[in-house]
């Protein structure tokens, strides 16, 4: 028996039309930074998500097929996606400004469903190509931490932490395989098999991170060049200076293997709501001998942040719809009735009726399991009069309108919709 696949979402109803409303709100916050929208392909060469680490094809174990000959990947991230088009479509020698995008974008990840994780997901992110100043990240931060408090109403906790380059990154993993391989069996299996292909990673292991054992490992502030140093510092000033609270913490790598600066990430009840940081080296994927291209960029699950909200009661502003259902009890006039349904919708008003029904009571029954209370009935004394009635489930409502009269009709149902809402 054919099933839905583990780890998807079917999308209908209001469900739908929240992710719809969460897609306006970021999409208005984007554009107020002056983001340009892109759109990416949904797969690209597995070999664009493949970083330095040994282990760094594991996100895409699932995700790989082949296709004429070659190896490619349903995208995990857009971040690389986007760097991609930036280098293959000279992006950066169209224009000595900054690059600044936002997407949503359908990613995919081979992972054990749970709350708040699947194995396709909405992403929604902002990327900042050749943004060198430190204030880039602090007005990023600033900005997406208004939005997640004050617009989505959440309590959240920021964490950041300061990354280096790669040469500074080799020698942090060399000291922490150093460290970990003195006690292996402290660590879970998969934290063990990292010890010589990843350790970094380790510190983001949900259990191994709150251990002794993790918590006391060498730890990356004490490779910062004295530049880093004074960066780390300027942005902690500014932060504390803007009143964005924030929690310093050293476990946070945030995962992928591009990034090299400051990373962030905004918690609820321990879900990783949003996050981001600087990748300055990723354009060195597709050409050695490419310039450090200073990059920030952020992203969220949309239906992480959709769950969330809906724990905490958010108080969803949809749009309200005016449905009315349309009785008409008589044979042969369906031209008439077309023109009528056509005049309505013109005006706004979504109009549902059922062309195989003639009895009022039948009507009645179905617009009640399509939950429409408005109900417009056109039955032969009507005809015979030129009128309409608007009626209301279950109430005392009932007003005679004239047919030719459309604007009435309408000005009333808004009325008296938007008064009960």
């Amino acid at each position: 028996m054919l099933t839905q696949p583990r780890g998807t979402k079917t999308l209908l109803g209001e469900r739908l039309e929240k992710k719809r409303w969460l897609q306006e709100e970021l999409t208005k916050w984007a554009e107020k930074f002056n983001f340009q929208e892109i759109e990416t392909p949904t797969f690209e060469h597995s070999e664009l998500f493949v970083g330095e680490k040994p282990d760094s094809e594991s996100i895409l174990e699932k995700e790989l097929f082949y296709l004429e000959g070659k190896k490619y990947a349903l995208k995990p991230e857009e971040t690389a996606a986007i760097s991609r088009v930036v280098f293959t479509d000279k992006l950066l020698q169209r224009s000595s400004s900054p690059l600044k995008f936002f997407y949503f974008s359908q990613c995919f990840r081979y992972e054990r469903p749970q709350k708040g994780r699947f194995r396709e997901f909405t992403q929604f992110g902002v990327e900042l190509i050749r943004c060198n100043s430190i204030f880039h990240e602090i007005e990023l931060i600033l900005s997406l931490d208004e939005l997640l408090r004050k617009t989505f109403n959440l309590n959240l906790e920021l964490r950041i932490n300061y990354l280096s380059n790669s040469d500074t990154k080799r020698k942090w993993s060399r000291q922490l395989t150093t460290y970990f391989e003195s006690s292996p069996q402290q660590l879970s299996k998969l934290s063990q098999e990292r010890i010589f292909k990843n350790p970094i990673r380790i510190l983001d292991d949900k259990r191994d991170s709150q251990t002794e054992l993790v918590k006391s490992s060498p730890k990356i502030r004490h490779l910062l060049t004295n530049i880093e140093t004074l960066n780390l510092a300027e942005i902690k000033r500014y932060l504390t200076k803007l009143n964005v609270q924030y929690v310093w913490d050293e476990s946070l790598v945030r995962g992928l293997d591009y990034y090299t600066g400051l990373v962030f990430e905004w918690n609820y009840n321990g879900l990783t709501i949003a996050g981001g940081g600087r990748y300055d080296e990723m354009f060195q994927r597709f050409a050695k001998d490419a310039d450090h291209i200073s990059s920030i960029g952020m992203a969220l699950g949309l239906e992480r942040l959709q769950e969330v909200l809906d724990e905490t009661s958010f108080n969803w502003p949809l749009r309200k719809k005016i449905k009315v259902y349309l009785c008409y009890l008589l044979d042969n006039i369906e031209l008439e009735i077309l023109l009528f349904i056509k005049r309505m919708r013109l005006l706004g008003i979504i109009v549902e009726t059922n062309w195989d029904i003639r009895e009022l009571k039948t009507h009645f029954r179905l617009s009640e399991k399509l939950n429409i209370q408005w109900l417009l009935i056109y039955g032969e004394q009507e005809k015979t009069k030129g009128e309409i009635i608007l009626k209301q489930q279950l109430k005392n409502y009932k007003i005679h309108f004239s047919l030719a009269d459309g604007n009435s009709l309408v000005n009333e149902i808004r009325r008296v919709a938007f008064q009960e809402a």
